[in-house]
């Protein structure tokens, strides 16, 4: 039994090495967050491996099975992870001084390791007998908890931004892919077993264990699989907002920076209305908020206004419910079944396959195919 497990451990480490360098040296997906999410899985699996798996205490006579006998990783987790997460929400700037702290702290742990295998080339000693047992292990039990707490940062602020990322969407954009995010939840959300496991062993640890409890091997496993898994769907997405305009983004910004209020009234919204069914703007799969607001020459505040507390619906909806109504009508007029979705959803507005049967569901409750013929 224990050969299995063993063999199974190793095929999982073997794993997520093979994964990680995909992740950064893959040409067909190549960004700089796969490069990232590449970093964090071979971190991740570098930990694993060092402090539960690794076969040898000794390297000829320099000995790994000691306080940084080889490199602390954990102060990395949450820097890579946090990085990923705004690679893909396009919010690195907004924390870029804050993942630099956290980089730079996990570098300083790093760099422990080759001044331990310089005093051990030099002098024949450790890190833990020039500075003494007590300072070598609060330094290494300090980096734990520091690592521990800034990964529950990254947690926290992952949530926080995907958040933001979705109700910008809703009442900015009208691309209803945009709103497709299942995979990016549940890549944040695999962090939470591993920060609970973690923060088990840290207590167990506070309260006088000593060592790896019974428990940590076992869940490594259970962890490394959901791990690979959500990481090979969040590494096939692309960037949120790869190809948003960056004209919009800046009028986003400006927009976030107002502080005036603008009250909705009647006309305003029989104005937006009228505007949108004369002229047919959502037909237009690039509209934005902002683009429609300049075509009617209103405020894209008062327009989100208007929309969202007098006709009871975020923009994207109100906009993508235009969209259904127009495909159902092309839908009704093919009697012949002649055209094809896709074409059908391109003529109506939406942008692809997935965004219009996204939409259907949302509004109707069934796929477009459901209502031919019928």
């Amino acid at each position: 039994m224990d050969l299995i497990a063993n063999v199974l451990i190793w095929v999982i480490i073997v794993q997520g090495i093979f994964l990680g360098f995909t992740y950064i040296f893959s040409k067909k997906s190549k960004s700089k967050a796969n490069k990232v999410l590449g970093f964090f899985l071979l971190a991740f699996v570098f930990e694993a491996l060092t402090s539960e798996f690794f076969p040898y205490n000794y390297l000829g006579t320099y000995l790994i099975g000691d306080y940084f006998g080889l490199p602390e990783v954990k102060l990395f987790f949450p820097a890579l992870f946090l990085h990923y997460v705004l690679e893909k929400l396009d919010r690195v700037d907004a924390y870029r001084k804050y993942l630099s702290v956290n980089y730079l702290l996990a570098t300083l742990v790093l760099c422990l390791t080759p001044l331990n295998i310089v005093f051990h080339l030099v002098g024949n000693t450790r890190i833990r007998d020039v500075f003494g047992v007590e300072n070598t292990n609060l330094i290494f039990m300090t980096s734990q908890y520091l690592a521990f707490g800034l990964t529950v940062v990254a947690f926290i602020v992952s949530i926080v931004e995907t958040y933001r990322y979705k109700k910008m969407v809703q009442n900015e954009y009208t691309d209803y892919g945009m709103l497709q995010i299942n995979w990016l939840w549940q890549f944040i959300f695999i962090l939470l077993p591993i920060i609970i496991l973690w923060g088990l062993e840290l207590s167990y640890i506070l309260a006088g264990g000593a060592g790896p409890s019974e428990y940590l091997s076992i869940t490594w496993i259970f962890v490394f699989v959901f791990l690979y898994f959500f990481s090979f769907k969040a590494y096939r997405n692309p960037n949120l907002f790869e190809k948003v305009p960056q004209e919009t983004q800046r009028e986003i910004s400006i927009r976030n920076q107002e502080k005036e209020k603008h009250p909705c009234k009647e006309e305003h919204r029989a104005k937006i209305i009228s505007e949108m069914e004369k002229h047919q703007f959502f037909l237009n799969e690039e509209l934005t908020l902002h683009s429609f607001a300049r075509e009617i020459d209103m405020s894209s505040r008062l327009i989100s206004s208007c929309v969202n507390k007098n006709m009871g619906f975020n923009f994207n909806e109100w906009v993508n419910n235009y969209r259904v109504e127009r495909a159902l009508e092309i839908i009704k007029s093919d009697s012949e079944n002649k055209l094809s979705i896709e074409g059908i959803g391109s003529d109506s507005g939406f942008k692809s396959r997935s965004a219009m049967y996204a939409a259907f569901k949302k509004k109707l409750g069934h796929s477009p195919g459901h209502y031919r013929n019928k």
